[in-house]
């Protein structure tokens, strides 16, 4: 078991140090109010949107689809959101681009919500991703779903030099594991379930 787990470290640290593999994407944010913002590209304009995941789609206010310049849209794709304020109409808007750190997503769908109070980046666009959100360095991790990385709770991958204090909580399934000073253990357990020496 001891031999598997080296082989398997030293398996990660290979891809990580591979040029073709993206093992960690770090986009940065800002916090406000005890909101996060992330600047976001679309169709090549930045701006700030509240990192939401609670909302299902990338949502903008009537200020936010001004500041892109977007002044006419085919009103017929109607939709109605789930607001915390209770259901609103919205529109589906096509962008030809829409970026995040390096993930670019091409002909993207957006809702506009004219009485949307904020623009947000919600968890569609990360579909694909699993994410740590770095307090240290003010940094939300994505990772792409199905890697090595966060499909095998017994493999952890930190780099000290990328994640400062080198805590990590993850949510893989219904459990929530923290790794911390070379141990990985389930929230609530106090017995490491592996020691991993570097």
């Amino acid at each position: 078991m001891h031999c598997r787990v080296i082989l398997s470290i030293i398996f990660v640290l290979s891809l990580i140090n591979s040029e073709s593999v993206l093992a960690d994407e770090a986009v940065p944010f800002t916090e406000r109010n005890g909101l996060k913002y992330i600047t976001v590209y679309m169709n090549e304009v930045p701006m700030e949107l509240v990192f939401d995941t609670g909302s299902n789609n990338v949502v903008l206010n009537s200020d936010g689809l001004l500041h892109i310049g977007i002044t006419e849209f085919d009103d017929t794709r109607k939709v109605q959101s789930h607001t915390a304020g209770g259901v609103t109409e919205g529109y589906i808007i096509k962008l030809n681009s829409i970026r995040v750190g390096n993930i670019q997503k091409n002909d993207y769908d957006i809702v506009y919500v004219p009485s949307s109070t904020a623009n947000l980046l919600g968890a569609s666009f990360f579909a694909s991703y699993s994410y740590y959100i770095d307090e240290d360095y003010k940094v939300i991790r994505l990772i792409p779903k199905g890697s090595y990385f966060f499909d095998r709770v017994e493999q952890p991958v930190v780099d000290q030099h990328t994640t400062g204090s080198g805590r990590i909580e993850v949510e893989i399934g219904n459990e929530k594991y923290i790794y911390e000073g070379g141990k990985l253990k389930r929230q609530g357990q106090d017995t490491p379930k592996l020691e991993i020496s570097r």
